[in-house]
């Protein structure tokens, strides 16, 4: 039962879908490989509710450190001085990243966002696991990921021949009798010109143990607990990222 809710919005998508071409904009390789990431490169996404519509802090992500298989990337949010750090492995895979909706948590081997060379139609299916630093307990993840095709996409910051990937994951991330595994999808409109996403959309779902009863909004999955606890998928937020300004070398 745990993957219905994911196996549901998938056939959605599909079949609302049009199918994405396969064959590259003229002058774009149809292979595009690992991007050259260099300190200095930065990227500024706004940020809004694909539920509500509202907005949300803009997000600067800046590279301060790129060397071999190490990139060390200064994530901050309009408006709060604070400055978050993450690591990835020089392709864009995640080994110190906030999972979608969650915590930071560390990977190993990386969490495999992207499969370079990308090439539409291409898919790839990895697994880690992921520890969360703040308290040493480890997870097992699972991401089954897809090139779906090229897409000519128009965001504040122009427009872009990019490649749309998919991804679906399974967290086993859990607290006891308050949540239990997560089901997340992650969707990004790569675009080599810019070394990075110009979109992104995230949203997930995870298992909550809540008393009383189920409340209006939320799906049973299973039957209760004993202790009057009842199982159901809580919705989490979706979120959807636009590039507004990058810099580049």
């Amino acid at each position: 039962m745990k993957r219905l809710y994911l196996a549901s919005v998938l056939l959605t998508l599909a079949a609302c879908a049009t199918p994405l071409p396969q064959t590259p904009p003229a002058g774009v390789s149809a292979q595009v490989p690992a991007p050259q990431i260099r300190p200095g490169d930065e990227w500024t996404y706004s940020v809004r509710d694909g539920f509500t519509g509202l907005t949300r802090p803009a997000v600067r992500h800046r590279v301060t450190e790129a060397a071999g298989d190490r990139v060390v990337v200064a994530v901050t949010r309009e408006g709060t001085p604070a400055e978050e750090v993450q690591v990835y492995d020089g392709r864009w895979n995640w080994l110190k990243h906030p999972a979608t909706n969650m915590q930071v948590f560390e990977y190993s081997p990386a969490y495999q966002a992207f499969a370079f060379p990308l090439t539409a139609g291409a898919n790839w299916q990895a697994r880690s696991t992921a520890t969360d630093p703040a308290t040493g307990k480890r997870f097992p993840v699972r991401i089954d990921g897809t090139v779906l095709g090229w897409e000519r996409v128009r965001v504040p910051a122009g427009e872009f021949d990019a490649l749309k990937v998919r991804r679906v994951v399974f967290l086993n991330y859990f607290e006891p009798s308050v949540r239990e595994h997560s089901e997340i999808i992650e969707t990004e409109w790569y675009a080599p010109a810019v070394k990075q996403a110009v979109r992104r959309e995230t949203t997930s779902r995870y298992m909550s143990f809540l008393h009383g009863g189920i409340e209006p909004g939320f799906m049973r999955v299973r039957g209760g607990r004993g202790d009057g606890s009842a199982p159901r998928m809580t919705q989490d937020d979706w979120l959807i990222y636009e590039l507004t300004n990058h810099r580049t070398r």
